[in-house]
């Protein structure tokens, strides 16, 4: 019988690619007939480029979970509520790690599976540490006090304020502080604890390395192991690769720090899943092997060896995953079942970008902070308005 195959697309890094890459073969031995090639694209690509883009040239697409708006809006990608059974549903729904599975369902479809499962949490060089005599913080204030303390010491602690990741920070500081910004909430930062949280941003990075706005978590977590000048990152997505043995410096991944009394609860859920481009020649191929990539078994051996973060459940809670990672999954497990689900509507995506850009502005000192309010709050209004849900 001649091969089938399918083509997928994913973004450009290690945990993205390689446990795709390299796992295909595992499934192509398994099923003979069916090969898997997968391409990828950076990881500004993979937040920013149309689906409708990748929906007719590859069977798989790796998604982030607030593209599910647009997916229920337009018919580009297989909605797996009809394709599933009640008891294939309900066992994603047992192995969810945190909101991973509900996060991929919306208007009434599900659109894709969760394959990878991170959220903002922080890390630590434990060596540097060890050497101020510091622990991990677990509030917000200490945070900003081993940043004082690192200062002393020729040292810095850093977050990731880069776009993309300034304005998750933003969202996680407000749901942590009891505001979880959703498709319903009115108001995206009522004014007083939008001068909060600024204020807290602010102080942030005015303790934090000097490239903190430019940083993403790749940089952050780059500029931790080739060199010994940071030894903190806060509020940064965890990336299981960076605390692999690999003949560099092993970080340590922590929960998140708290703001009040709602400990590290929060924290913007990030991850993605594998979706079925609804174009494909070869839907049911792709669905078999979207079912084989993000079950359980899968998930929590190979995946993992492979270099991949998943979504599962079973993955996170091993023993020998967690070994094999360095305390990663056990280290940050609270924050991520604790994580929020940031709006997903459609038109939600355009707003998140152009948000960042202004919230990095005004961190690095060109816009006023009741400015960049004013045009937050007016930038979610009409994004909601758009989308129909109301202005």
């Amino acid at each position: 019988m001649a091969d089938i195959v399918l083509k997928g697309m994913t973004w450009d890094h290690p945990r993205g690619y390689a446990p795709l890459a390299e796992g295909a073969a595992l499934y192509g031995r398994a099923v003979p007939g069916v090969r898997i090639e997968w391409a990828k694209r950076s990881l500004r690509e993979f937040g920013e480029a149309p689906l409708e883009d990748y929906a007719a040239t590859y069977d798989l697409i790796v998604i982030d979970h607030p593209f599910v708006g647009f997916a229920a809006a337009h018919p580009y990608l297989v909605d797996w509520n009809p394709i599933l059974s009640d008891a294939e549903k309900e066992a994603f729904a047992a192995d969810s790690v945190g909101a991973s599975w509900p996060s991929y369902a919306y208007r009434g479809g599900i659109w894709a599976l969760p394959l990878d499962a991170a959220t903002q949490v922080s890390s630590s060089r434990p060596d540097l540490m060890a050497a101020l005599g510091a622990e991990p913080p677990r509030t917000f204030d200490e945070v900003l006090a081993l940043g004082r303390r690192a200062r002393r010491h020729d040292r810095f602690i850093t977050t990731t304020a880069f776009p993309t990741d300034a304005i998750s920070t933003v969202i996680s500081i407000a749901a942590n502080l009891g505001h979880p910004i959703v498709d319903e909430t009115e108001v995206f930062l009522p004014a007083a604890l939008g001068r909060e949280i600024l204020r807290r941003f602010h102080a942030l990075v005015d303790v934090s390395h000097p490239r903190a706005t430019r940083m993403n978590p790749i940089q952050a977590y780059e500029t931790m192991v080739t060199g010994d000048d940071v030894v903190y990152c806060a509020y940064a997505y965890g990336y299981t690769n960076y605390a692999r043995a690999g003949g560099r410096p092993r970080l340590a991944f922590h929960d998140a720090p708290a703001h009040g009394g709602n400990g590290c609860a929060g924290t913007q859920l990030g991850g993605t899943g594998i979706a079925v481009s609804a174009l494909s020649r070869n839907r049911e191929a792709a669905i078999a092997y979207a079912k084989w990539l993000a079950g359980r078994e899968h998930q929590s051996t190979d995946y993992v060896a492979l270099g991949g973060q998943p979504g599962s459940l079973a993955a996170w809670t091993s023993p020998e995953n967690d070994r094999l990672c360095g305390g990663f999954f056990s280290g940050t497990l609270a924050t991520l079942r604790s994580a929020h689900v940031r709006p997903r509507f459609d038109g939600w995506i355009p707003f998140f970008e152009k948000a960042g850009e202004e919230i990095t502005a005004c961190l690095d000192g060109e816009t006023a902070d009741e400015v960049l309010l004013d045009r937050l709050n007016r930038g979610f209004d009409a994004a909601r308005a758009a989308a129909g849900l109301g202005g």
